[in-house]
């Protein structure tokens, strides 16, 4: 895959440097949906990217910073390929098992590897943060919009159910937590010792958490 991708990559014509970012990039998705994060090695990446080690670094200061910028632009693409499934008018349960196997593969390429997530949380000045500032600030309104898109769709789908969010300040962490421990043993080598097929564990899941997080509408 890496050889295509410098082969294509050698029509990029010297100085577009908006062409050059998107062909790494490019090259680094591939690498982490063929072998993952832990393979993401900045001199072999650079070659698959058709350019010198110094020029990849001067896009991109670090592997951790790399990582960062693809995992903002997917949680954008994965809330974009939600809206449909918001649109589509579904029962609470249903809903939940359509974030639930989203998350899952979200989780597959991005947040098993890395956890950009306590960057959230703290002032992403220069002796603290492990990446700018400004990408600090595009992972936080990426995480937001998501979050505002799911628990929208999430009250939506209660409502028609003749059911309500029980807790509008808690229920959001409460499904992340969840998404994240459901994905983390879907990806992980336990799921070896699990028995049940996930398709079935996935639609327990949702059953269960809309009971958890809505009680009968008043």
């Amino acid at each position: 895959m890496f050889e295509s991708n410098a082969v294509r990559n050698r029509s990029t014509k010297w100085g577009d440097r908006e062409q050059r970012r998107a062909d790494i990039l490019d090259a680094a998705r591939a690498r982490i949906a063929e072998s993952g994060y832990l393979s993401l090695n900045m001199r072999d990446l650079a070659a698959g990217a058709g350019v010198s080690p110094a020029t990849l670094y001067s896009y991109f200061a670090t592997k951790e910073v790399l990582f960062a910028t693809l995992y903002a632009q997917a949680i954008r693409d994965h809330t974009e390929a939600f809206r449909p499934v918001v649109g589509a008018g579904h029962d609470l349960p249903t809903l939940l098992r359509h974030v639930l196997e989203g998350h899952v593969e979200l989780f597959r390429a991005y947040g098993r590897h890395f956890t950009l997530w306590s960057e959230l949380r703290r002032d992403a000045d220069a002796g603290s943060a492990r990446v700018p500032k400004e990408l600090v600030a595009e992972l936080r309104s990426a995480t937001v919009e998501h979050n505002r898109l799911l628990m929208a769709a999430i009250r939506a789908a209660a409502a028609r159910d003749g059911r309500r969010v029980v807790d509008d300040r808690l229920v959001p962490s409460f499904v992340w937590s969840a998404l994240n421990g459901l994905a983390d043993h879907f990806v992980s080598e336990r799921r070896v010792l699990d028995p049940f097929p996930a398709a079935e564990l996935v639609a327990f899941a949702a059953d269960r958490l809309s009971v958890a997080i809505t009680e009968p509408g008043g």
